[in-house]
């Protein structure tokens, strides 16, 4: 038994390995890939064929028919072999596990990016939960958001994780770091989808957010270890998240937010895509207002969200955290500062933000769990201000 199972493993890391040769080798690219594996029935096999395959042939394959053949060729071969072994050997020092298209990795790969034409082949995975859900919803809109725009995300976000479910967005500045912040503010699940690769903080401003999100959340890329942010990255990165969602939330977007491409992916694959109303004379609204005119859901509180899925709320949502005390909040210095700029008056995020100098997703997450707690209520309008507590504050 012992021989057999080693045998059998030895088998499936052949199979790891042959799938990751084909998916760096240049000029196939994902869909390519995935015709091949389709057609041969394993990533083993498939090689294999490529390695017979002439140069035009493997190029016809891809997308990109500008790299030469022999290049292509070159990857496929015994230097490729070894490559991504060691890329692997890598990936598992750095913590990472392998979700792999063919299903010969650690994890197991999501059944939604099965739905895509160019599926990644393989996917670098950190955090323990599984990626597929029947709850999973994408929150996304543009890195240049407003006040309104940040609250309204962290909000949805915040809800969506109490009752249960997956919020998927793609790591970036703005309206994507809010929604995350907000599921985790509440212990929900969250996924986040990089363009880069895993040791790559990108943008800079949310490391505080990848700290969070490597400790809680779900960490996916199809970028191996090392991987820069480059302009073609996150057009890929955006076909993952609608892949992995029932359904797509646009909060606010501009004409031309990238945002609108992932809302384009969900509708190509048949998933549910839902926009954030704004107002009408602000451009930075022109991209969701122009999703509403073409038949997507308006969204003006996560009931829109459950009643446009068809999930009927049986059971009650996850209770916020409990409370703190006044001491715990002393000693927490975000939070205590929140407070103590909120005692002198009603403030706007964007004003505590500037005022404490602090960004403004983390004044959004600590007014998120002030207001949880009791400690501070939203006024008409969007500012804040301090409860009055007896013996207390």
């Amino acid at each position: 038994m012992t021989g057999r199972r080693s045998a059998a493993g030895r088998a499936m890391e052949g199979e790891l390995v042959a799938l990751v040769v084909l998916a760096r080798a240049p000029g196939i690219g994902p869909r390519g890939v995935r015709r091949l594996v389709d057609r041969h029935g394993a990533a083993s096999a498939a090689l294999a064929v490529a390695r017979r395959a002439a140069p035009d042939e493997l190029r016809a394959l891809g997308r990109d028919r500008r790299i030469p053949g022999g290049r292509t060729v070159r990857a496929l071969g015994a230097d490729g072999e070894r490559a991504a072994r060691s890329l692997l050997r890598e990936a598992g020092a750095k913590g990472l596990c392998v979700a792999a298209y063919t299903d010969c990795g650690e994890a197991a790969y999501p059944e939604g990016l099965r739905d895509l034409p160019d599926p990644p082949p393989i996917l670098f995975k950190r955090g323990d939960a599984a990626l597929d859900s029947e709850r999973t919803i994408a929150v996304v809109g543009t890195r240049a958001a407003s006040s309104y725009g940040l609250r309204t995300a962290y909000t949805l976000g915040r809800e969506l994780g109490r009752w249960g479910w997956t919020v998927v967005s793609g790591m970036a500045r703005g309206i994507d770091a809010a929604a995350h912040a907000g599921a985790l503010d509440v212990g929900g699940r969250t996924i986040g989808v990089l363009g880069t690769g895993h040791d790559r903080e990108y943008p800079a401003d949310n490391r505080d957010l990848y700290r969070r999100m490597r400790s809680h959340g779900i960490l996916v890329s199809e970028f191996e270890p090392g991987a820069p942010p480059t302009r073609s990255a996150f057009p890929r990165r955006n076909r993952v998240i609608a892949a992995l969602a029932r359904g797509v939330i646009v909060v606010e977007a501009g004409g031309r937010s990238g945002a609108l491409n992932t809302a384009d992916h969900a509708l190509d694959l048949g998933r549910e895509v839902l926009a954030v109303p704004g107002r009408i004379d602000d451009p930075g609204a022109a991209g969701c207002l122009r999703l509403l005119r073409q038949g997507a859901g308006l969204v003006a509180g996560v009931q829109d969200v459950f009643d446009a899925l068809g999930w009927l709320c049986l059971e009650p949502p996850a209770p916020p955290s409990e409370e703190r005390s006044a001491a715990e909040i002393d000693g927490s210095s975000g939070d205590r500062r929140l407070l103590g700029a909120l005692s002198r008056g009603p403030r706007s995020p964007d004003e505590l933000a500037v005022g404490l100098e602090m960004p403004v997703t983390k004044v959004l997450g600590g007014l998120g769990r002030l207001e949880l707690e009791g400690w501070v209520e939203r006024r008409p309008g969007g500012n804040f201000a301090a409860v009055r507590r007896r013996g207390g504050r």
